[in-house]
């Protein structure tokens, strides 16, 4: 690769959704942006810097108030599929610990990778005196870090709007605050995504939850604003503009700081109305109304129904009107709109519907490699590039060196698409990802659904077979597990012999049966045999649950970013 091609791949480019860690990416943009090669500050005056972020984070429901807090054993059974990829965000851990730890140290030199966090050290040094070490404080060093980078991709004329609910937005303020300057505060939306109804209003302990908090923030006082106006109807007209002349409906309204001047050019124009008691004030007609100013409290749209056309099947999924009124107020035509908590892409999609580019990102292969890339096909998005995923052997053998732990999310969810990666990288028990079963299966009394997965990118030892083995079977809820390696020779005959003693499940909806213990290798993932048998080189599974709770329809379009290399063919 030329000096010119890993330049163009680590700047920010639009038109693309990447894949993994937003973290991971948003460092290499800010590096790429501040330092070349030798760590001199880069005096590029046409870098790509963000108009507008929008950031929608991994949780949103009021099942996360117990998942944040720890609170009791029910708290964890509360996961979502969706949920599951971010256990290491609100469980305090190794990785958490490390997050405080560099969040809150001392001097950091500027050519430090993560010198940007240095914003959040004094929020959240004042959080962690009073917050316990769990969900809650290890979701915030979650996000500030990750805030801070963003601070820094975001033009002087640019602004960022955080979504949260209510059980975090309060310490999340703080870190906002810490991090954008309190100046640069310009509002805290609430968004009423439902009505009080249902559910929601029979509780006996709390009023019922009916909105959003969004916090928008402003990078410098540079930063764009257009107003946004309401529609008003034919009613609201008639309420308003009562009085009327030849030239139409018309209410009055007082004159600021009226001179003589102004005056008598209101009388000119026909606008000047006397009241019986002598005042002058401006008459303005229906026709001159451009409607209601938005302000802070957004009610005229709500939460995506359970059969809105919107649908991509994930419950938090945000409605594109949320996201057309965000972007047109902070941003022009060609503008720039950056996601990194993308999700389905409602904020991608709406900017390429308003003539924004886009940039977004989000954790999970099969969101990037299938409904975003979807969605945004169906609108017709010219030359979409899908990026941060590895194309062939070679770089998937490079990305296990590189980054052992990102290898091993990218092998569980190119493995089979619909598993998650466990992004909890130590003590994990061996459970490197899962899956889900659409239809459990009942064995001795005990519903089944969930197959776990383990990656070796090494040569595996027929002890780790055998103890994986015994995983899946004293493991509450697994029915099977795949074990995953880099070549078909990883996997010896006397490894073969653990996993055809490991015996078949019966599946009740298909009546076939399945190995408990299966081995998947990156060289079943040749293009050729998939061509020829969809389902061949993929596990031998049943239905896998997607994050709509249904069937992951595969087709051959899921996989056509792999490329076999000539080591391969």
């Amino acid at each position: 690769m030329t000096t010119a091609q890993k330049e163009r791949k680590a700047e920010m480019q639009t038109s693309s959704v990447y894949y993994g860690d937003c973290l991971k990416h948003l460092m290499q943009w800010n590096n790429w942006n501040r330092w070349d090669e030798n760590n001199n500050a880069r005096l590029k005056m046409d870098r790509k810097l963000a108009d507008l972020i929008y950031l929608d984070p991994p949780w949103n429901s009021d099942a996360n108030y117990n998942i944040l807090w720890d609170k009791g054993d029910n708290a964890k059974k509360e996961y979502t599929a969706q949920a599951v990829a971010f256990t290491d965000v609100w469980e305090w851990g190794d990785a958490a610990a490390e997050r405080l730890a560099r969040l809150t140290q001392g001097h950091i030199s500027r050519n430090h990778p993560l010198f940007p966090v240095r914003q959040a050290k004094k929020s959240i040094s004042a959080l962690s005196q009073f917050l316990p070490k769990k969900g809650m404080l290890a979701y915030l060093t979650y996000m500030a870090e990750r805030l801070a980078f963003c601070r820094e991709l975001l033009k002087d004329t640019g602004s960022i709007y955080l979504h949260c609910d209510p059980t975090a937005s309060h310490y999340l303020k703080m870190v906002m605050d810490d991090i954008f300057g309190a100046e640069n505060f310009r509002n805290e939306i609430v968004w009423k995504r439902q009505t009080n109804s249902g559910a929601k209003a029979k509780s006996t302990r709390k009023f019922g939850s009916m909105h959003d908090i969004i916090f928008f923030y402003a990078k410098s006082d540079k930063a764009k604003m257009q107003k946004i106006y309401l529609p008003v109807t034919e009613d609201y007209l008639k309420r308003n503009f009562t009085m009327q002349d030849e030239r139409g409906r018309f209410k009055t309204e007082e004159i600021q700081e009226p001179s003589k001047a102004k005056l008598a050019e209101y009388e000119q124009d026909g606008l000047l109305y006397k009241t019986k008691t002598g005042r002058l004030r401006k008459k303005k007609y229906d026709w001159q109304f451009p409607g209601e100013l938005v302000g802070t409290l957004w009610t005229d749209f709500m939460a995506l129904g359970s059969n809105s056309k919107e649908r991509r099947g994930y419950k938090t999924q945000k409605p594109r009107a949320l996201l057309r009124r965000i972007i047109e107020a902070s941003t022009n035509e060609g503008d720039i709109v950056l996601d990194p908590f993308c999700g389905c892409g409602p904020a991608v999609v709406e900017a390429h519907s308003l003539g924004r580019e886009f940039i977004g990102i989000d954790l999970s292969l099969y969101t990037v490699q299938k409904v975003v890339k979807e969605w945004l096909e169906e609108i017709g998005v010219p030359k979409l590039r899908i990026a941060g995923i590895p194309e062939d052997l070679a770089q998937a053998k490079q990305l296990a060196k590189d980054d052992p732990f990102a290898f091993e999310t990218f092998a569980v969810e190119f493995c089979y698409p619909g598993f998650i990666g466990n992004k909890v990288q130590r003590k994990d028990g061996g459970i490197d990802g899962k899956g889900k079963l659409l239809y459990p299966v009942k064995e001795n009394g005990e519903e089944k659904d969930i197959v776990i997965c383990q990656v070796k990118a090494g040569k595996p030892s027929l002890e780790s077979v055998e103890r994986f083995d015994r995983t899946i079977e004293k493991t509450e809820g697994v029915i099977a597990g795949v074990f995953i390696t880099l070549e078909k020779d990883d996997w010896t005959p006397a490894m073969r012999e653990v996993a055809r003693d490991a015996g078949k499940f019966k599946h009740p909806h298909s009546a076939r049966k399945y190995p408990r213990l299966q081995h998947w290798h990156f060289r079943r993932a040749d293009l050729r045999a998939r061509e020829e048998t969809l389902f061949q080189g993929l596990p031998d599974l049943p239905e896998i649950e997607g994050p709509n709770e249904k069937k992951v329809e595969l087709r051959q379009a899921d996989f056509s970013y792999w490329k076999p290399t000539e080591e391969e063919n």
